[in-house]
Parts: C-alpha cells; sequence; structure tokens
C-alpha cells in the first residue's frame, strides 16, 4: 500500500541516521500529527468538505436510491396483488453546509445567533392509507406469507434494498466509517495547532468581554436554550463569528482535519476503494431500476 511505502522510506532513513529502529519507533512515526497543506479562509459553511465527504453519496444519488426503492418496493407489492404503493419519496434537499465546527456563517449568527436555521413546513401528502396486509407485506412485520407466497425478509422494502446492493463489494461497514470520522474530528481538536487556535479565538473572544473556554461553550450556552434567539444570544454569535475570521480557527481546523482523514484514508486505501466502487454499483443499479419501473 502506498501509505506502508511511504512509512518504509521514512524508516529506512532513520536507520541510516540512528543504525536501528524498534517498534515503539516506527509507531511513533506514524502517530506524529500529520502534516497540513494551505489553510484557506472559511467565509461560509459551504467553504466546509473534507476527504471523507467523497464516501457518502450525494443528495442527487441518495434521491435516485430512494426513488429506486420506492419503485422496487411497488414491484414487489403487485407481485402480492396488492394494489397500494408507497409513495414517491420527495428529493434530498441539497446540502446547506457542513456545521461540524459550529458557525461559520455571519449572515446566520446574523439572524438566528447560535439557533438552527428554520425549514420551511413540509405539506402533508393526501394518500391512501395502507390496508394492514400491505403493510405487513411492504415491512415484513407480521405474517410470514399471504396466500401462500412466502414474504421476503424484511417485506417488500427489505428486498428492494438487497436488489440495490447486488453487486457492492464488502467495504467499511457503516458503523465503522461513523466511529472513524468521529475519531478523525477529535484528534484534530486536540492538535496542538487546533489548540493555539482556539486559545487565540479565546482571546479575542474575551477582549470584546466574553468568558468562553471553547468555540463549543459558546454554542451550549445554556442562556440559548429558548424557542428563539435573544438579543444577548445574536450579539454573541455576532462575536463568535468575527472571531473565528480573525483567528482564522476554522480554516486552520478544516486543514488540520484533512490532513488526518487522508492519513487515515491512506491506511486503509483497499476498503475506501471498496466503498468507492459499491457507491457507483449502488447509484448504477437504483438507475437501472428507475430505467425499468
Amino acid at each position: 500500500m502506498k501509505r506502508a511505502h511511504a512509512i518504509w522510506l521514512v524508516a529506512a532513513a532513520v536507520v541510516v541516521a540512528a543504525g536501528t529502529i524498534t517498534l515503539a519507533d516506527r509507531n511513533e512515526v506514524a502517530a506524529a500529527p500529520p502534516a497540513v497543506g494551505e489553510v484557506r479562509p472559511v467565509h461560509s459553511a459551504l467553504d466546509i468538505a473534507l476527504p471523507l465527504d467523497r464516501y457518502q453519496h450525494s443528495p442527487a444519488d441518495l434521491t435516485t436510491i430512494d426513488r429506486a426503492t420506492a419503485v422496487l418496493a411497488r414491484r414487489c407489492l403487485h407481485d402480492f396483488g396488492q394494489a397500494w404503493s408507497p409513495p414517491d419519496p420527495p428529493p434530498v434537499p441539497a446540502s446547506t453546509g457542513s456545521s461540524r465546527y459550529g458557525l461559520a456563517d455571519p449572515d446566520r449568527a446574523a439572524r438566528s445567533g447560535y439557533h438552527p436555521p428554520q425549514d420551511a413546513p413540509r405539506q402533508p401528502e393526501d394518500r391512501p392509507e395502507p390496508a394492514p396486509d400491505a403493510m405487513m407485506i411492504y415491512t415484513g412485520k407480521g405474517t410470514t406469507s399471504v396466500g401462500g407466497k412466502r414474504i421476503p425478509e424484511g417485506g417488500c422494502l427489505g428486498q428492494a434494498r438487497r436488489e440495490l446492493e447486488r453487486g457492492v463489494p464488502v467495504a467499511l461497514p457503516a458503523a465503522e466509517l461513523i466511529r472513524l470520522d468521529q475519531e478523525m474530528f477529535e484528534q484534530a481538536q486536540r492538535d496542538d495547532r487546533v489548540r493555539q487556535a482556539m486559545a487565540d479565538w479565546r482571546q479575542c473572544m474575551s477582549a470584546s468581554g466574553y468568558d468562553y473556554a471553547d468555540v463549543w461553550a459558546a454554542n451550549n450556552d445554556i442562556r440559548w436554550e429558548s424557542e428563539t434567539p435573544s438579543q444577548a444570544e445574536i450579539d454573541t454569535a455576532r462575536t463568535d463569528v468575527t472571531c473565528r475570521q480573525r483567528t482564522g480557527i476554522v480554516g486552520t481546523w478544516l486543514a488540520v482535519e484533512t490532513a488526518y482523514q487522508r492519513r487515515a484514508i491512506a491506511e486503509r486505501a483497499e476498503q475506501f476503494d471498496a466503498l468507492e466502487r459499491g457507491m457507483r454499483v449502488r447509484v448504477g443499479n437504483a438507475t437501472a431500476a428507475l430505467a425499468t419501473g
């Protein structure tokens, strides 16, 4: 693997310099903080993108997968003589950016402080409710057969999902990907470069009369637990974002975590390659299902 080769070159250089290298030495080389590339300014949540994002389906792909799932489940239900069809899912909304590091947008801070933006309420769909038999066949919860015909494991929904996974190679399990994502976030937050940026942010906030240990203490201030943001919350959030921009903390944090994620991906190159191939296969299966549905 590429990373193994890179470590071997580093290890070889140490051997030449010191004569020997122990397992502990190699572990220390591997665990050293990764070098950081260009630190770019972050002006909004849309500027935040990380290497692991590449291994998540886009909103457009998720819409394709959701609609194909409905088509395949509908086909299965019709095979059981059911007239009811699962509703066509709405499109998955486009991303509004990442809140991974807390506030990043001055406009959002001025409008809603630390409160999440309010989504427009969805209008309820006027669709007929499924009969109990149809719901049992759709979900697989209840009887195991209808009219002598066995219901697929997990119902028609489960069968539809399995069809979309046909040919998808074994890769990182979703739980492992989530764990890795959280681990990289925590490693970056502990990194000395981020800690220094956090100290600079804290000093900036203190100069404006705010005493917070870190950005999360400001974000999670118990005073903000209200239905609507107060003026005090908005003023704090605006100062917070100003200090973030002055100190470049979000850009530094993003660059540092990017370096940690790239290293983690390189360490598991085969698994991530399989994950990427699997995403293409899944979308291809979904596209084919829609074309014949």
